[in-house]
Order: structure tokens, then C-alpha cells, then sequence
């Protein structure tokens, strides 16, 4: 009895192993460095990020899932793809991406939701950084062809003036600031009285940022996203730190109360003593509710204490936590000369977006969306620009006073301090 038993379980099991998943539809959405599709399923599959997949082209493995006849997909090439299809392979399918440059790839799956009641595989793929031109290599050893002469070009000697103007160049470059706009996606963030969801808020606010900041000599701004697609904390900072070089990071958030009155502008930093203390327990509590982001994402990214103590070590050595308060002091007083302020100094809290060596790293928290008078600010273009302007003041005040080697505001200070050397343009 009990080996029939077992044989039917078995019999069970390896129905459900073979069972089909549906592949519904495939939507996408692109920035300048960042392209995503998600492929919308009507049950968890099988997947796997191919091994004869190249930086120029992605293969995603998908061994249970067929296409629904009734429902023919036609996924247009979008962002970094140049053409994306489906291909047969054994039982399943193989999805195929183009791409136009090199790229690197993170496919992760996400549960049913609210909003998505159907299972969805996502494809990210993250811009590599532009390489630089390779020198022209030496000729290889071969006989020459008797119409065509191998030798070197002479590479005219650089003059002192040239010379000094490359120095000058390199050694005045941009200070890169990283613009995260939180939330995104199926994570909507706090939603306001007036229906008002914080992604909306904070990407606008980004972006605003972002203009401004690009008119600013001696500063690059970049985006971790730009649009309504849901990025990993893990991976906000790894697309600032890894993919752009950041030197700043700055999450851009709207808060939330159930206090309908709450309201004013904070900041925060990294707590310097780990995930579980905070500076108050408002700062501990909005640590918790802002960690839970890739929950409502659909994805559990693990934090282990030994990693932060090590983010942690990194951060202290190189001094980012420190010029972190700086830069935070700098933004709030630009801040409280309009936006009435919610606490006076950066609060200090255990936020996983910011556990990130070597960037001087912020939350900015904009006001409160679920205080009504302050969400309907909070959607006014207007006040969205005063808000990304008092960001830049900050900014912009903090490189002056604390100008990072090599970089224009460094250069800027050597120039004041010795008025007269001669400035190459």
C-alpha cells in the first residue's frame, strides 16, 4: 500500500514538473543606459540566463513555456535591444536579444501581486561603460604587399603647450552624481490622499534635477531609472557605484504618515552602527518601510550584518559616511529657506539603498504626500523644480567646500589659491 502510494506521488509530481507555462505577453520600457522586459506568465517557469549568451547577446533559456496560439506575440526591439525573438527548443522556448551594445544582463522572477496577478520574468539589461578607443596596433610580422608600405606613421612630439592642456583636462574632471528616483513599478511607494503615487513624484523631481544639474560646469548627473519600472535597492547602487562611477549617490523620495498633519522636508544618511539603530525612530521606522521596497517588488535581496559591518569599515576609512552628514547639512539648509523642515539635522538610519562603499550617499525625503496640502506641492511642476534646485544648491555648496582630488571643483580651489597661474582653456 504504502509503495503504491509512493509511486502515485511520484506520478503526481512529475505531471506538475511537466506542465506548460503560458507566455501571455512581453512588455519593455528603456532608458539611456538601462532596458527592461518583462515577460508575463501564466505560472512560475523554469529559466535559466543562457551560457552562449555574449555581451552582445543575451539568450534566456525557457524549457516549460510555449506560446498560446490564440495570443501570437510580437515583441518590438526597445532601449539597448536591437531585435528580440522567441525561438523553439526542445519542448520550450529560447528568448533571444540583440543587442546594439555590449550589455550586462539580470533576469530575476516575480510573484503574482496585486496589480499583477500572473507570474513575470524580468530582463534587465545595464549599459557597459564606453571603452575608449584602442591605440592602432603595431603591424604584424607578415611580408608586406609590395604596393602597400607597413611603415609607422611619425607621431608628431607634443608641443608643452599641448601637454599642459592635457594635464589640465584629466585633471579637472566632473564630480558624477547619481539621481535615484525611488520607487518605480509595482512598488508605487506612499500614496497620497489625492491618489498621488510617490514614484510619480520622485521621478519628476529626478529628472528636474537631473536638467538642472547638467547646466552646472564640473558636475554629471545620471539616473538609475528613468520611468515606471521597478529596480532592486542592491541594484540602484550597483548601477551608480559599478555602472557610472558615482562619487554621489542621492535617493529622492516622498515620506509618509499616518498622521494626516506629519510634514516637512528630511534627510538621511547611513547609521553608523549597524541596520537595527537609527537616530530617532522616526529615522528607524522609515528605514524599515524604505528596506521593504523589494518586497513589494516581488524579490527578497538578503542583508547580512557581516556585509554591512564591511560596507561599514570601507565607509569610515574612506571618510563617504562623514562627507555623507556634510553634504546632508549643506541640502537642509537650502532646503529650510522655503520647505518648512520635518527635523533640523540628517537623521541617521539603516537604509539598504545607501549601503554602498565609497559614495557619498543620501535620502532626501521631500515633504509628506499623505499631508494633503504638501501633495498637492508635491505635483505642482513648480515646486518640484525649487525642490531639485535647493538639492543642486546643496550640491553644488558641498563640492566647493570639500572638492574632491582631481576633480573640477579641486582645480577650481588650486586656481583661487593661486590667482596667478596661468589657466589653460
Amino acid at each position: 500500500m504504502k509503495r503504491r502510494w509512493l509511486c502515485w506521488l511520484l506520478s503526481g509530481l512529475s505531471v506538475l514538473a511537466q506542465a506548460e507555462t503560458d507566455l501571455l505577453g512581453v512588455r519593455s520600457w528603456s532608458s539611456a543606459a538601462h532596458t527592461r522586459y518583462v515577460l508575463d506568465l501564466s505560472a512560475a517557469p523554469h529559466y535559466q540566463l543562457s551560457p552562449d549568451s555574449t555581451p552582445g547577446q543575451v539568450w534566456v533559456d525557457l524549457p516549460d513555456v510555449h506560446q498560446v496560439a490564440a495570443h501570437p506575440l510580437n515583441p518590438k526591439p526597445d532601449g539597448l535591444v536591437s531585435s528580440i525573438a522567441f525561438e523553439t527548443a526542445g519542448d520550450g522556448l529560447r528568448l533571444r536579444l540583440d543587442l546594439h551594445d555590449a550589455a550586462s544582463p539580470v533576469v530575476f522572477l516575480l510573484p503574482p501581486a496585486t496589480r499583477h496577478p500572473g507570474y513575470r520574468l524580468v530582463v534587465d539589461l545595464i549599459a557597459h561603460d564606453d571603452e575608449p578607443p584602442a591605440a592602432p596596433a603595431t603591424p604584424a610580422t607578415t611580408s608586406p604587399s609590395p604596393s602597400l608600405s607597413l611603415s609607422p606613421t611619425p607621431t608628431p612630439t607634443p608641443t608643452p603647450t599641448q601637454v599642459a592642456e592635457a594635464e589640465a583636462e584629466t585633471a579637472r574632471r566632473d564630480v558624477v552624481v547619481a539621481i535615484d528616483a525611488g520607487h518605480g513599478g509595482q512598488d508605487t511607494g506612499a500614496i497620497g490622499p489625492g491618489a498621488v503615487y510617490e514614484k510619480t513624484v520622485t521621478l519628476a523631481i529626478a529628472r528636474s534635477l537631473q536638467k538642472q544639474m547638467s547646466a552646472v560646469k564640473g558636475l554629471r548627473p545620471v539616473l538609475t531609472r528613468d520611468g515606471d519600472y521597478f529596480i532592486p535597492l542592491v541594484e540602484r547602487r550597483e548601477i551608480a557605484r559599478r555602472h557610472y562611477h558615482a562619487d554621489i549617490f542621492i535617493s529622492i523620495h516622498a515620506d509618509a504618515s499616518p498622521s494626516r498633519g506629519a510634514s516637512g522636508a528630511s534627510v538621511f544618511a547611513l547609521s553608523l552602527k549597524g541596520a537595527n539603530t537609527a537616530t530617532s525612530r522616526f529615522a528607524r521606522a522609515l528605514a524599515e518601510r524604505e528596506n521593504q521596497a523589494d518586497q513589494v517588488g516581488g524579490i527578497k535581496v538578503p542583508e547580512h550584518d557581516d556585509v554591512l559591518a564591511g560596507v561599514l569599515a570601507d565607509m569610515v576609512v574612506e571618510g563617504s559616511l562623514e562627507h555623507s552628514l556634510h553634504l546632508g547639512g549643506d541640502i537642509l539648509d537650502e532646503l529650510k529657506g522655503f520647505s518648512p523642515l520635518h527635523s533640523h539635522h540628517v537623521e541617521q538610519a539603516g537604509f539598504a539603498v545607501l549601503k554602498e562603499p565609497g559614495m557619498v550617499s543620501l535620502l532626501v525625503e521631500n515633504g509628506f504626500i499623505t499631508n494633503r496640502h504638501e501633495e498637492q506641492h508635491l505635483i505642482d511642476a513648480a515646486y518640484q523644480e525649487r525642490l531639485a534646485h535647493a538639492i543642486l544648491q546643496g550640491v553644488e555648496r558641498y563640492c566647493r567646500h570639500y572638492p574632491l582630488p582631481g576633480t573640477y571643483f579641486a582645480w577650481q580651489r588650486q586656481q583661487s589659491a593661486h590667482p596667478r597661474t596661468a589657466e589653460v582653456n
